[in-house]
C-alpha cells in the first residue's frame, strides 16, 4: 500500500499490521494521507470557513437490521451518538432500483429502474431516464460542494459505461469497474483509473475504499463542504472478510432460526408453495460470512470518523449509515431479497449530525430510503425535486409504497403498502397478502381473505392504486 503521509505515518507502517490500522493512524496523525493517484492536494489544518454541513453517507450492500448492533464502532460513533431508526424501508428491495430511489429521492415508477439488468434495470436504464442529472451529488454540487462517489454505483455500471465516462455530479467518481457485476471483493477497478486491483491481501475493497474516503477528507479545501457517498460491497454475496478476519466468528455467531422458516406456507401465494425450509447450516453459515464482511466496514467507520474528527469537520458533518435492502436468511423458506416481506424491506438506519440530531435516540418513525435524498438537502439549504419527507423536520409519512417487477424466482410482480400497522401486496397473478405488523410480525397469517378485515384490506387497495403509478412491467389488477 503506498502511503505519502508523515515521518511518523511512515515508520508506524512496520508495527501496525492491517491495512485499516494503518489508516485511522494516519487519520489521527496527519493530514497528508494520499493513497495511489489520489489528483487532490492536502487540505492542510487552516480555519474551518464554510457555511454549509459536510455530509457522509456510508451504504452497505444486502446488510439485515439485525446484524447494526453486533458492530462496536457503528455502535459507539454513530448509534450512541446519533438517531437510530427502527421503521425504515425500502420501496423495492433489489440493488439497483433501491439505490436509484435513494439517489433521486423518486420512487422506480418514477425513475424507470425496476432491475438490475435487463430492459427496465441497471446503469444503462438509469441513464436512459435521465436520472445521473436528478441526483442529490447534482443538487449538493450546484451549491459548492466537492462530492466523491466510492465504492458501489449502479449495476452494470462497470460493464456497459465507456472509457473515462463522466458521471455528472460527482467531482471525483471512484465507482467499482467489474465487467458482469456490480462491486468485488477483490479483482477490481475504480472509476476510470487504469489500476487494478487483484488478489492481493492489500487489495481488499473495503480497506481500499477507507483509503479513499480518508484521502477525500483531508484532501478537500477547508472552506469547502463535502458530501461523501461511500458504498462498500460487503455484506453483499459471497460475503468474503477482510484476511484478519478470516474465521473470526466461526462457531461464535448465536444460533438463530427464525419462526417463519419452518411454519406452513398455508395463506402465502402460489409461487411461493413449493419453497422448501432452509437448511439450519446454510443459514448459519450465511450469517457468519455475512457478519466477518461487515467487521471490514466497521473499521472503516472507524478511519471515517477519525478523519473527520481530526480534520476539524466533524463538528458540522451529518453521517448517514444504512443498506440498500434487507435480507431474508431462512425466513419464510427464502435465501435474499426483492420480496415485500419485512427482512427484505427493512434496512438498517442511523444518523448523527452533533446538536442537530438527537444522540442515543431511537425513533420509530416510518421513513425510508425515499426519504434521504430530501433529508441531505434540507441539511444543504438547497432544493430537490422528490417524493420524500426530510427527517429533519417534523412532518411524517403515514405509509411507503412498495413495488416491483417479476423477477427470477417466479415472484409475479406486485404493488403493495407499507404502514406502521398493515403489510399488504398486491400481485398481478390477483393474489393479495395482508398482514397486521403489530400482531402479526413473523408475517404468519395472511388476512387477506379474512371477512373481518375486508375494510381494512378495501382501503389498503385503494391506497396502493393511487400511488402505484405508472405501475411495473407486467404489472395489472
Amino acid at each position: 500500500m503506498a502511503v505519502l503521509t508523515s515521518l511518523q505515518c511512515v515508520k508506524g507502517r512496520a508495527r501496525i499490521r492491517t491495512a485499516l490500522l494503518i489508516v485511522t493512524a494516519c487519520a489521527l496523525l496527519s493530514p497528508l494521507v494520499l493513497t495511489g493517484a489520489d489528483d487532490a492536494q492536502p487540505a492542510g489544518l487552516g480555519a474551518l470557513t464554510r457555511t454549509k454541513p459536510d455530509v457522509v453517507l456510508i451504504l452497505t450492500d444486502d446488510q439485515r437490521t439485525d446484524t447494526l448492533l453486533s458492530m462496536p464502532a457503528v455502535r459507539q460513533l454513530l448509534v450512541d451518538r446519533g438517531t437510530r431508526f427502527t421503521n425504515a424501508h425500502v420501496p423495492n428491495s433489489l440493488c439497483c432500483p433501491s439505490r436509484s430511489t435513494l439517489l433521486t429521492g423518486l420512487y422506480s415508477h418514477d425513475t424507470g429502474v425496476w432491475g438490475n439488468g435487463g430492459p427496465n434495470g441497471g446503469w444503462p436504464a438509469f441513464v436512459r431516464y435521465g436520472n445521473e442529472k436528478r441526483t442529490i451529488a447534482v443538487a449538493l454540487q450546484r451549491v459548492g460542494y466537492r462530492t466523491d462517489l466510492i465504492g458501489k454505483y449502479l449495476n452494470a455500471y462497470g460493464h456497459f459505461a465507456p472509457a473515462n465516462y463522466h458521471t455528472i455530479g460527482w467531482s471525483k467518481f471512484e465507482a467499482f469497474r467489474v465487467p458482469n457485476h456490480s462491486g468485488a471483493y477483490y479483482g477490481y477497478r475504480l472509476g476510470n483509473s487504469p489500476q487494478y486491483h487483484g488478489l492481493g491481501t492489500n487489495n481488499y475493497s473495503t480497506d481500499v475504499l477507507a483509503q479513499r474516503a480518508v484521502n477525500f477528507i483531508w484532501s478537500t479545501p477547508r472552506d469547502k463542504s463535502l458530501f461523501l457517498y461511500f458504498a462498500p460491497y460487503a455484506p453483499h454475496l459471497p460475503a468474503t472478510p477482510a484476511p484478519r478476519y478470516v474465521g473470526a466468528l466461526k462457531g461464535k455467531v448465536p444460533t438463530y432460526r427464525p419462526v417463519s422458516a419452518d411454519a406452513p406456507l398455508t395463506g402465502k401465494p402460489a409461487w411461493m408453495l413449493d419453497k422448501r425450509p432452509v437448511q439450519q447450516k446454510t443459514i448459519e453459515n450465511l450469517r457468519e460470512r455475512q457478519g466477518e464482511s461487515l467487521m471490514a466496514v466497521d473499521d472503516a467507520v472507524t478511519a471515517i470518523v477519525a478523519a473527520l474528527q481530526h480534520s476539524g469537520r466533524m463538528r458540522d458533518t451529518m453521517i448517514i449509515y444504512m443498506s440498500d435492502n434487507g435480507y431474508l436468511n431462512g425466513e419464510h423458506h427464502l435465501i435474499g431479497k426483492n420480496v415485500p416481506y419485512q427482512l427484505a424491506t427493512s434496512v438498517p438506519l442511523v444518523i448523527r449530525w452533533d446538536h442537530r440530531v438527537q444522540a442515543g435516540a431511537v425513533s420509530d418513525r416510518l421513513t425510508g430510503n425515499i426519504d434521504i435524498a430530501a433529508t441531505i438537502a434540507d441539511a444543504a439549504g438547497t432544493r430537490m425535486t422528490t417524493s420524500g419527507l426530510s427527517l429533519l423536520r417534523p412532518k411524517q409519512r403515514t405509509g411507503l409504497l412498495l413495488e416491483a417487477e417479476g423477477n427470477r424466482i417466479g415472484r409475479p410482480a406486485y404493488c403493495g403498502w407499507r404502514s406502521t400497522n398493515w403489510l399488504y401486496a398486491h400481485y398481478s397473478s390477483g393474489e393479495e397478502e395482508l398482514y397486521s405488523v403489530p400482531d402479526d410480525p413473523n408475517e404468519l397469517r395472511n388476512l387477506a381473505s379474512d371477512p373481518a378485515h375486508s375494510a381494512v384490506l378495501a382501503s389498503l387497495r385503494a391506497q396502493t392504486k393511487s400511488a402505484c403509478s405508472p405501475m411495473p412491467p407486467n404489472f395489472h389488477w
